[in-house]
């Protein structure tokens, strides 16, 4: 069975996260479907916060570089599924997967979905009008429109 891609996205609020990897978790319990768990980190977040990252990173004795990067949202990603998981019957197979990107989250999701030959990516959306979505872009708009497959669109 080819798994489901779950995009965690850090400036959702932890109740749209937890929500998400709830919902797919209980299918792919109920399913026996594996789960892809996908977060990313932007290049620009990565240089505005490598300072802090390297002084902790000295002070652990170790140095720091993008790769340790995707381990912290990776750590983070598996936290927030256990704790989702934790309320699903049944068991749930994942990986997680994060990526450093340097463009829009929504080509981070259809790349790292089509890698894993994923059929169904799960993504939360943000309510806006759809003059709000033609200025600003929507990443959940992009993945549905760009994604040749299931999407599972949770909004807050």
């Amino acid at each position: 069975m080819q798994p489901a891609l779950v995009a965690i996205d850090d400036d959702d609020s932890d109740d749209a996260n937890e929500r998400l990897l709830r919902e797919a978790g209980r299918t792919a319990a109920g399913t026996g479907r594996p789960l892809v768990l996908l977060a990313w980190v932007t290049r620009d977040e990565v240089e505005q916060n490598a300072e802090t990252l390297q002084s902790m990173s000295d002070a652990m004795g170790g140095s720091f570089d993008a790769s340790e990067a995707r381990d912290v949202v990776s750590r983070f990603v598996a936290d927030a599924a256990e704790e989702a998981f934790a309320e699903v019957d049944g068991d749930v197979d994942y990986e997680t997967m994060s990526v450093v990107t340097d463009g829009d989250p929504a080509d981070a999701i259809l790349d790292a979905a089509a890698e894993r030959d994923c059929d169904h990516v799960y993504v939360t959306g943000r309510k806006r009008s759809p003059t709000g979505k033609a200025l600003f872009g929507d990443t959940a708009q992009q993945v549905v429109l760009d994604f040749d497959g299931f999407v599972t669109v949770a909004t807050r």
